[in-house]
């Protein structure tokens, strides 16, 4: 069979659901061709799947002529290296002595499960996931490969998921920045007489910030809050500006808002002669993320399902209470590892591989998303949960930083067309990984082989 046929073939298999994507290169072997042109016309075969599945077309998220790794092992220190068959440079990162390649039988594997494309990052399919409440869709689940991240696991999750009707998701309508001024004074009265001339101007405040900054992004104030607080003798005022955007993450248009704040509070305190030593953007206590169950800054998404706990139990093979007992022992753990009741288990790889996938701001992933996962008895049904209370994205793009051509080819494939949906997406996509994740801890099967 010809290798275009074999792609055709492979392709409606899988839009038919007669075999997984993760089985094309077996499919393609099955038909006799051989290793590593298997590994190719595998690929080649889930790219045109996913192009059926969102429509749209692949031409950015590049694919190199030899989609495969090759094992090798060095002479001189015995060390193994895995490197991309398009990779020239085939000497030991240690010694640089010339690597050995290994056997055939142990020679060529796919770049990474479920590889669709990609060069520096390696991006892979892990199935797709349908939510239900606040947004209604199905969502192509597009990933970037890094360490830990197995995407047939993610897969497999969100097909178990999704077994018992659509995930319900709830996401909040506005994405939060915030950014707070800080002024320090000799005297409480001074502080008094500021916060009171602060609240006294603070709708012309709040105007002259929204038309120069926040009106071209459909950006707002939306809260400002006060806080005293005291070092020995500083007599601290905080003032905290809260905004909300819909599809812009908002953070640079919020700080340099807030910096136009600060001259207007400063013009103030000048004309009406009050004595205020320091004054600064105080990024201490503002909406750079910290740990802390305060959310402010990014946006609330939660996504969970409702399985019945007798076809629950016939599943794990064991009790209910059993499985709950597993979530609260890992919930404990991460409380007393990191002090903040957030998992950072599959959704601490997931998250991180969200976010590079799609390429937009931030890059810093796990500063930008913290994740909570629950587990509860609501009648016959065991309700399966996680939240994402500080999503912060923005698919807009802005002077932060462009979304590249393979970013926004990756938020079309996946079906991403919103910041809501962004937020949604990740929050199923993690719930199908954690689900996975706690079922196979729970049945033994986790990393025993079993």
């Amino acid at each position: 069979m010809n290798r275009d046929d074999a792609i055709k073939q492979i392709k409606e298999a899988m839009i038919n659901d007669e075999i997984p994507p993760w089985k094309a290169e077996d499919e393609a072997a099955k038909m006799g061709i051989g290793v590593p042109e298997n590994i190719a016309v595998g690929t080649m075969a889930r790219r045109a799947f996913v192009e059926e599945k969102c429509g749209h077309k692949f031409y950015h998220i590049e694919l190199p002529e030899n989609p495969y790794h090759t094992a090798y092992r060095c002479p001189k220190d015995g060390t193994l290296w895995t490197l991309a068959a398009d990779d020239t440079y085939v000497r030991c990162g240690l010694c640089a002595t010339p690597l050995d390649v290994l056997p055939e039988n142990e020679r060529h594997k796919p770049l990474v499960n479920n590889y669709i494309g990609g060069v520096e990052d390696y991006y892979s399919y892990a199935g797709e996931v349908t939510v239900c409440g606040d947004v209604e869709k199905t969502f192509q689940n597009i990933l970037c490969w890094g360490p830990g991240v197995g995407h047939l696991g993610i897969s497999v999750g969100c097909f178990k998921i999704n077994q018992y009707g659509p995930v319900e998701v709830k996401v909040s309508d506005w994405g939060q920045a915030a950014r707070n001024l800080a002024f320090v004074f000799d005297t409480e009265d001074e502080r008094e007489k500021a916060q009171a001339l602060i609240k006294e101007n603070l709708a012309d405040i709040i105007q002259q910030m929204t038309q120069a900054q926040l009106a071209e992004w459909s950006g707002e104030v939306f809260e400002v809050d006060f806080l005293h607080k005291q070092h020995h003798a500083d007599r601290i005022l905080h003032c905290c500006f809260y905004t909300r955007f819909a599809d812009h993450r908002g953070h640079g248009q919020t700080s340099h808002a807030v910096g136009l704040a600060k001259n207007l509070i400063d013009d103030l305190f000048a004309r009406q002669n009050i004595k205020c030593r320091i004054s600064v953007v105080a990024m201490g206590r503002d909406g750079d993320l910290k740990p802390s169950p305060r959310n402010r800054r990014g946006r609330y998404v939660s996504a969970q399902q409702n399985i019945p706990i007798k076809k629950f139990e016939k599943m794990i093979k064991r009790p209910i209470d059993d499985f709950l007992s597993y979530i609260e022992l890992d919930r404990q753990g991460v409380l007393e590892e990191i002090g903040w009741p957030a998992y950072t288990g599959m959704g601490g790889e997931i998250i991180p591989a969200f976010y590079r996938t799609m390429k937009n701001n931030p890059r810093p992933y796990l500063v930008s998303c913290y994740q909570k996962v629950y587990a509860y008895i609501r009648g016959s049904d065991l309700v399966f949960g996680v939240e994402l209370p500080n999503v912060e994205v923005g698919i807009t793009s802005s002077p932060e930083g462009i979304i590249s051509p393979m970013a926004r080819e990756a938020l079309k494939m996946a079906g991403i067309h919103s910041a809501k949906d962004y937020a949604t997406a990740a929050a199923a996509i993690t719930l199908g990984g954690e689900f996975n994740f706690a079922v196979r801890h729970i049945q033994e099967k986790m990393y025993t082989g079993r």
